[in-house]
């Protein structure tokens, strides 16, 4: 076959793939804005659910004090002798006891309604979330297409390095939406019906419940504005610019103020020797090696060192955690569609270093990143 019908058949498979790459990102797209519109239905109603349960929970209490005080008056009564106050006392409390059995029926089918919801809501979120991975996968595969069909290398390194840097924000975005909705947001919504809470036990005159309810209201919303300023940190790291003395500092406060962990960290040498950037993915990486320490290892203990001179940065991260199998862990993490170890690993390639994390069950983990500081990043 002659080279150019060659190239032309080359170019008509190309064209098919590019085409039906594009359909399928399209198809993705409409797929995600049903679910989320799904999502969103979910999430009102199991609201409307959880405060209807509330009121119903505060009315069968309210209904179990009046049905035990009726069985008290059923007893005075039958030991009175008058038989007309026996049977007005016992009639009562039958009718009290089956408004109970009532309320606790209810209360057992909108508990499971509750729960039958909340399944459907953590399986939508994970459809999302692996409908994002399979979009992003597909992006790049249609980049490194049309790169190929532009007639450009896809070796290049400028070139990888630009789709590396797309796909990892893309994760990321990902990563901190799920982040948002299991922290802040989630405790947010839990607020507004502790709130509606407290409101039931005011409008029924009982001030102590409602006081004891307004304290624990109060001791959520700090936690949850804790962790709301802790995300705006995660997604602006102020003092980089000087150096990564501040943003460690903060870092290691923050962490102690919400898990109790110990956070301590040592820097040598000159970080503003460093590129903005460079320091930028180091913090990345460090407040990512830290964060898997505290939550999914269950560190008691957290020491950061840092050392800036020679021909390399040199950061080390380690931890007593539980500890956990790496390899394992990848291949889980891609079924999960989580991207923490994947994350760090690229940001280190990116600026041109390398990333190595040893870790055995029982036995914490060590993270061990590499810059050279000849390498132009």
């Amino acid at each position: 076959m002659p080279l150019d019908e060659l190239s032309r058949k080359l170019k008509e498979i190309q064209d098919k793939m590019s085409e039906a790459l594009h359909y399928s990102i399209d198809s993705i797209s409409s797929l995600r804005e049903e679910e989320r519109e799904r999502l969103f239905e979910v999430r009102t109603r199991k609201e409307d659910l959880i405060r209807e349960l509330n009121e119903v929970i505060v009315a069968a209490d309210k209904a179990e004090s009046e049905y035990r005080r009726s069985r008290e008056e059923l007893l005075v009564a039958s030991r009175s002798g008058n038989e007309k106050r026996e049977k007005d006392a016992y009639e009562r409390a039958m009718h009290l006891m089956k408004i109970r059995g009532a309320f606790e029926e209810r209360e057992k089918l909108l508990a499971r309604q509750r729960d039958d919801l909340a399944r459907e809501e953590r399986r939508i979120e994970k459809l999302l979330v692996r409908s994002e991975e399979m979009g992003n996968r597909f992006r790049v595969a249609l980049n490194l297409l049309s790169m190929n069909l532009e007639g450009e290398s896809p070796a290049s390194s400028d070139e990888n390095g630009l789709l590396a840097g797309m796909l990892l924000a893309e994760r990321e975005s990902v990563s901190l939406s799920r982040d948002l909705h299991d922290g802040p947001i989630q405790k947010f919504s839990s607020i507004g019906l502790m709130i509606d809470l407290s409101k039931e036990y005011l409008d029924r005159g009982d001030f102590v419940r409602a006081g004891e309810e307004l304290g624990r209201t109060r001791a959520h919303l700090a936690d949850a504005l804790l962790e709301a300023r802790s995300f705006l940190f995660q997604l602006n790291p102020s003092g980089l610019k000087e150096g990564l003395h501040t943003p460690l500092s903060r870092l290691a406060s923050q962490v102690r103020s919400f898990s109790g962990c110990d956070v301590r960290f040592s820097i040598e040498g000159r970080a503003d020797v460093l590129s903005l950037q460079v320091r930028t993915a180091v913090f990345k990486i460090v407040q990512q090696a830290v964060m898997n320490a505290v939550r999914g290892g269950k560190a008691k203990n957290v020491k950061i060192m840092a050392g800036i001179g020679g021909d390399a940065l040199r950061v080390k991260v380690l931890d007593d955690g539980i500890g956990f199998d790496v390899a394992k862990e990848r291949e889980l993490a891609e079924e999960r569609g989580t991207w923490g170890l994947v994350n760090m690993e690229e940001r280190a390639r990116l600026i041109g270093g390398s990333l190595s994390i040893a870790s055995d069950q029982g036995r914490g983990t060590t993270v061990l990143l590499e810059v050279p500081l000849t390498k132009k990043v």
